[in-house]
């Protein structure tokens, strides 16, 4: 720093000012500043400033599967606004494996981040985010709430997403359905099983009149379980999908068995990933916003590391249904 203070004839302190992006310091001295520095190769080292400071600039950020449009639409947004923040992300991927996202979140903790956001693994519970906690990182937990836990939330309200696909199957004159994928005990997926509940209460019909078949959150498990339920090459009135993913193994193995989406039956998802429109024919999606969740995400990530707190937050947005012609208009 001495050095760049020299070459650029400035302050040490004015030097430190420009390369830690702070002070009230004139375009033109910042200018000469920086020139000074690449021309030296200078690299200012985050880990002696964070020590100086007390504030780390890395956010560290542990999904559950990246190859899921959902989440590549989440992270996307989620780095641009961490790094508008002034934060750079680490970002790894737990795989829904529990061991695997305690490493992961070791490892972040020894790398220094201010926080964590996670996408937590099905069963996660406060034992495993305790090397975290104990140390005062304040973590995000996105998509699933682990109210249980003392970390903040970002997501939709599951019990309305429920609701508004159900809803939307009854709209049809449709009077029974299935429910594909989810994890017991998770917010998320009792959230969603009580909006279905109550548009069935709504309507008249008792809750038996959707079914809840559990598994993963993958193409081949909604391609599966339709081959399944499908007997006599006769599909349910509607399938309600946990998400984009699962509905896109439906239409594969809609296609298989010569059904014609939209026609013989109707398929209903959740997330309103880019691929809801891609397909044929399009479908109807409840949209939860991945990217406003992850952009949200990391805004309350970056205000706890500039405030030195972890209390626990919660932001809820509404989800919003965009009906397409998967979900046909006939009795």
């Amino acid at each position: 720093m001495k050095d760049v203070a020299a070459r650029a004839r400035v302050s040490v302190a004015t030097a430190s000012y420009v390369m830690a992006g702070r002070g009230r310091v004139s375009d033109k001295t910042r200018d000469i500043v920086l020139k000074a520095a690449d021309e030296l190769g200078f690299v200012r080292n985050a880990a002696a400033a964070n020590l100086r400071s007390g504030q780390s600039r890395m956010i560290g950020v542990i999904l559950n599967n990246i190859a899921n449009p959902f989440f590549s639409h989440l992270v996307s947004e989620l780095e641009s606004a961490a790094y508008n923040e002034g934060f750079l992300t680490i970002l790894a991927t737990a795989k829904n494996d529990i061991e695997r996202q305690r490493k992961m979140l070791e490892s972040m903790v020894s790398q220094g981040v201010g926080a964590i956001i996670l996408s937590p693994v099905h069963n996660t519970c406060l034992e495993d985010l305790e090397v975290a906690i104990t140390r005062g990182i304040p973590i995000i937990s996105c998509v699933r709430d682990l109210p249980e836990c003392p970390v903040s939330f970002v997501g939709v309200d599951d019990e309305l997403s429920g609701y508004l696909a159900m809803r939307s199957a009854l709209r049809t004159g449709k009077k029974t359905a299935v429910f594909l994928g989810g994890y017991a005990n998770t917010t998320t997926l009792e959230g969603r099983r009580a909006g279905v509940q109550r548009a069935l209460k709504e309507a008249g019909l008792p809750e038996a009149n959707c079914q809840f078949r559990l598994g993963p959150l993958s193409m081949e498990f909604g391609a599966s379980e339709l081959s399944e339920i499908s007997t006599g090459r006769c599909p349910p009135p509607v399938v309600i999908c946990f998400n984009d993913y699962v509905a896109t193994g439906v239409y594969e193995a809609a296609r298989e068995l010569g059904l014609s989406v939209g026609m013989d039956f109707s398929i209903i998802s959740f997330d309103n990933t880019p691929i809801s429109s891609a397909l044929t024919p399009s479908l109807t999606s409840v949209d939860i916003f991945p990217g406003k969740v992850g952009a949200i995400a990391a805004q309350r990530a970056a205000e706890m590391i500039h405030t030195g707190t972890a209390t626990r937050t919660i932001d809820r947005l509404d989800p919003v249904l965009i009906e397409r012609d998967s979900s046909s208009l006939t009795g």
